[in-house]
């Protein structure tokens, strides 16, 4: 439902134990000019260490334009189903919202910050991530559902985007200054390291996800990021819901529905005929073989697929007999006929959207993904 929340709350609403000049919290400085500072805090080694997941502090000090006046905010950027489950493979519920606020009241007072739970509640967000785990089944994998999704031109549905596979194949990112639409393999991103995986931020736990829950399957992962509170409050009015929300009003299964399915129509679903408009190459092929055979060895698919190739070009099966005559007998013909057969046959009961409509269907239909 929700990842990544970023909330920027006035320093006047907080109480932050270790101060220095001004009212700035006693932390790392990141940069300083002589219009703003700005002031880093993350867990430290030793929190980490503990297993519990902490959220990453900003402490910014502005002067006002045209006065010599400074105002100062504090932005608490988290993954809230990381704070319960320590892992966003998880996902959480709108009942959960309580909890989650408790989790991070708690962990902010660890790291020298008191705030009021209702002000944590209202405080203005200025960016949220909607996303969903969508677990694929019928033989289907999360990457064969990204390059098909890959031959749509993102470019042309996304403002300027930059759209790019990451990850020899395993991410697709279509990403502007203000927004991004994400969608990557989600328990292959588990097994990568930090600087090569699409959640940077991974905890103790969830690092070790990938061996103990790699019989989870395959999970097809797709974000909706509202980097930009501009954006965020232009998206949401469009939808139909209210500007400069809190975090209590973005904690919302239907906002994650809605901005989720928005996405996924107007950038995938309006264009989607582009997927099946084109003739199988002999990858595409060998990906429906994988599919069509579940328990085929990749020596087998490979043979079925260069079968498949030669019987439909030219003449068909008389000429590819006819070539293999001189090295064959009828009866390894015969073999080689049964086996054509056989994978047309498993083929043709192939949906060849099924997939697609897989990943429709999980987001009309609000379930939390969970491991077991």
């Amino acid at each position: 439902m929700i990842d990544t929340i970023v909330l920027a709350i006035p320093r006047e609403k907080l109480d932050i134990v270790d101060l220095t000049y001004y009212g700035v919290p006693k932390w790392d400085l990141k940069s300083r000019t002589g219009q703003y500072t700005i002031h880093v805090k993350n867990p430290s080694a030793k929190d980490e260490e503990g297993g519990l997941y902490f959220p990453r502090l900003t402490g910014i000090r502005r002067k006002k334009e045209g006065d010599s006046e400074w105002t100062s905010l504090v932005k608490i950027e988290f993954s809230a189903p990381k704070l319960l489950y320590k892992n966003n493979l998880d996902e959480l519920s709108e009942g959960q919202f309580p909890a989650v606020v408790d989790a991070l009241h708690h962990r902010l007072e660890h790291m020298g910050v008191r705030i009021n739970r209702q002000t944590l509640e209202d405080a203005p967000v200025s960016s949220i991530h909607y996303s969903r785990n969508i677990e694929l089944t019928k033989g289907y994998t999360a990457q064969y559902a990204i390059s098909e999704l890959g031959k749509i031109n993102l470019n042309k549905r996304f403002d300027f985007a930059r759209a790019r596979f990451l990850n020899d194949g395993q991410s697709l990112c279509a990403h502007t200054t203000t927004h991004e639409f994400v969608m990557y393999d989600k328990i292959a991103d588990l097994a990568k390291g930090p600087k090569r995986s699409i959640d940077r931020d991974q905890t103790k736990y969830q690092l070790n996800l990938f061996e103990k829950f790699n019989d989870v399957g395959e999970v097809l992962r797709i974000e909706a990021r509202l980097s930009k509170k501009r954006k965020m409050n232009s998206l949401f009015k469009q939808l139909g819901f209210g500007e400069n929300p809190t975090f209590k009003d973005v904690f919302s299964e239907e906002k994650s529905k809605k901005v989720l399915l928005y996405y996924w129509n107007t950038m995938i679903e309006k264009n989607s005929l582009l997927l099946f408009a084109h003739s199988l190459t002999a990858k595409d092929l060998l990906r429906q073989i994988l599919i069509a055979r579940q328990t085929a060895k990749s020596r087998t698919a490979l043979y079925l697929t260069g079968l498949l190739l030669l019987a439909r070009e030219g003449n068909g099966l008389r000429e590819l007999r006819a070539i293999l005559s001189k090295r064959s007998t009828d009866r390894t013909w015969h073999r080689i006929y049964a086996d054509l057969n056989e994978t047309t046959e498993q083929l043709n009961r192939l949906r060849p959207r099924e997939w697609f409509d897989q990943i429709k269907y999980t987001l009309e239909h609000y379930k939390p993904f969970n491991i077991k």
